[in-house]
């Protein structure tokens, strides 16, 4: 006889799976049994769905969220049922599968040149004196355009112009010779009304009859005084002109056409017209006066008997002079 044994001999014997420790569902579980707790009152107190409660209970953790959240998920449920955390969490991780192995991507960085700092001293170099070639054309073209633009100034020629104006200043500010001769003609001729009067004719007086009335003759003396007003009216013209540039008094004088706004310290508006060439215009008000004077260059300001001079004023571009008086 065989042994049965015998039979068996050659076959192997199949290893008995081992038994994994389950996770920490059936703890849980087990633990709200004992306290009388439902799936539902879990959910409410954690703020979980039902099947996320009954998920962690059955250790399904595909219908749960993974990593961090299922980890607090079950603090959380072993707190309330007041249980130690520590030993679930550990057959949490045992129960978890392992994590897929991170793939480390290489790239031969072998043949790939880098620019040196050589490179870029050089190519720093070319861009600053780019940058600073461009600067300087840049300053040659608005150089030569203020050029242009002051050659193309109205008026001609620059120097024919100062000397006009000069002229014309030294012509228009010099005292009148007349005015002290026209007095003194004046008081002369009304110290002498009987030289420029004509002597009338002496005629011989008729003779009387015994019959006629005896009629006076007029003195000639009463017809002199009709006279003195219009010496008085030509010596009062000086006067007025003068009073014109008194003091708070501003005279423009036009040799060209000019649009002028003038206000006073006040801020009235004394002026804002186009003056025609050839016109006058005083202003008086009360200091300063603010004064916009366009085609400056064709006018004359006097201030307070003083001559006030635009040049340092007048734009370039514009030929608008811009001041204040004070």
């Amino acid at each position: 006889m065989t042994d049965p044994q015998d039979n068996n001999f050659g076959e192997i014997a199949e290893p008995k799976p081992a038994q994994t420790e389950s996770g920490p569902g059936q703890s849980l579980r087990a633990g709200r049994l004992e306290r009388g707790l439902s799936i539902e009152d879990i959910a409410r107190q954690l703020r979980l769905s039902v099947r996320q409660v009954t998920a962690l209970e059955e250790d399904d953790y595909s219908k749960v969220a993974s990593g961090t959240f299922l980890r607090g998920f079950v603090r959380n449920y072993a707190k309330l049922l007041q249980m130690d955390a520590a030993p679930l969490l550990q057959r949490l991780e045992q129960s978890l599968p392992p994590p897929p192995p991170t793939q480390t991507i290489s790239y031969p960085i072998e043949g790939i040149p880098f620019p040196s700092n050589r490179d870029h001293g050089k190519r720093n170099l070319i861009i600053g004196v780019a940058i600073v070639l461009a600067l300087l054309l840049l300053v040659y073209e608005i150089y030569r355009g203020s050029e242009a633009n002051i050659e193309k100034a109205p008026g001609g020629n620059v120097e024919s112009r100062v000397e006009t104006e000069q002229t014309s200043d030294a012509s228009l500010f010099e005292a009148p010779p007349e005015i002290t001769a026209d007095g003194a003609d004046i008081a002369a001729s009304a110290g002498r009304p009987a030289a420029s009067e004509p002597k009338p004719d002496v005629q011989p007086p008729p003779v009387r009859s015994a019959s006629s009335p005896v009629v006076p003759a007029a003195p000639q003396a009463a017809q002199q005084p009709a006279q003195q007003p219009a010496a008085s009216r030509s010596a009062d013209a000086p006067s007025r002109e003068l009073a014109d540039e008194g003091p708070g008094v501003v005279r423009l004088i036009f040799e060209g056409e000019s649009w002028v706004e003038a206000r006073d310290g006040k801020g009235r508006l004394l002026l804002s017209r186009v003056n025609a060439r050839g016109t006058e215009q005083v202003l008086r008000g009360t200091p300063p006066f603010s004064l916009k004077i366009g085609n400056a260059a064709e006018v004359k300001l006097v201030y307070n008997s003083n001559p006030v001079d635009l040049t340092p004023h007048i734009n370039v571009y514009g030929g608008t002079a811009r001041l204040s008086l004070e």
